[in-house]
């Protein structure tokens, strides 16, 4: 993955007139031994960053960060970031493909050619200098369920949920959006019982009545 950032809603929409930025963020649901992402910079003054870039000296400008399987990255808009290889993620993001390549670590496709570089957007866009946001992770306890929010932001709220057993979950919000990373359960309401499993996806309405949800079973749920 090239080293990239995503412009906020006001650049969108202002510059390249679309409806919305991008922030994301990324949870990490596997990972080689000492995998790293790149996450911000380290140049204190966009003429330092010039500098650097001017330079190559990337290895100076990005900062890198070492990951391990459970770990979550929020990357609001005008942050640079890269995933590294031998990692996958499942990524909660605003709805929006707006990207601005920094540097694509020079490599070339089956014709020798580089790709496209934004470097004038890129540097426009970008948040100088760096700054890292805290997180939630505020733990509640519902009997069988524990939920951790990872994040609560203007555009989404991230939780990792671990079941065990049978929990009731009150709907407090007009939808959850659900990802399930590991183990099997059902979801049990007044019409029907579904089994879901490692992989699956689903939408909980706003209209599902009361529910339960049964199982061994690790969840990352959003909404907006």
């Amino acid at each position: 993955m090239s080293v990239q950032v995503h412009p906020d809603d006001q650049y969108a929409d202002e510059s390249i007139h679309k409806p919305c930025g991008k922030t994301e963020c990324w949870y990490i649901l596997d990972c080689e031994e000492d995998a790293e992402i790149i996450i911000g910079h380290q140049a204190q003054s966009r003429e330092e960053f010039q500098q650097l870039v001017n330079r190559g000296e990337w290895s100076k400008l990005l900062q890198s960060l070492k990951v391990k399987k459970g770990d979550f990255v929020y990357v609001p808009s005008g942050t640079l970031h890269s995933i590294g290889k031998g990692i996958v993620i499942l990524e909660t993001q605003q709805s929006s493909d707006i990207t601005f390549r920094l540097y694509d670590y020079d490599r070339v496709d089956q014709e020798g050619k580089k790709r496209e570089l934004h470097l004038e957007q890129a540097m426009a866009v970008m948040t100088c200098p760096h700054k890292q946001v805290m997180q939630d992770n505020l733990k509640e306890r519902l009997k069988n369920l524990e939920s951790t929010r990872l994040i609560e932001g203007e555009y989404f709220t991230v939780y990792h949920w671990k079941l065990e057993g049978r929990a009731q979950v009150p709907l407090t919000t007009g939808f959850l959006l659900v990802s399930v990373i590991n183990g099997m359960g059902q979801i049990v309401t007044k019409e029907s019982v579904s089994t879901v499993k490692k992989g699956d996806n689903f939408i909980v309405p706003a209209t599902i009545g009361e529910y339960f949800v049964d199982g061994d079973l690790e969840m990352i749920v959003s909404h907006t």
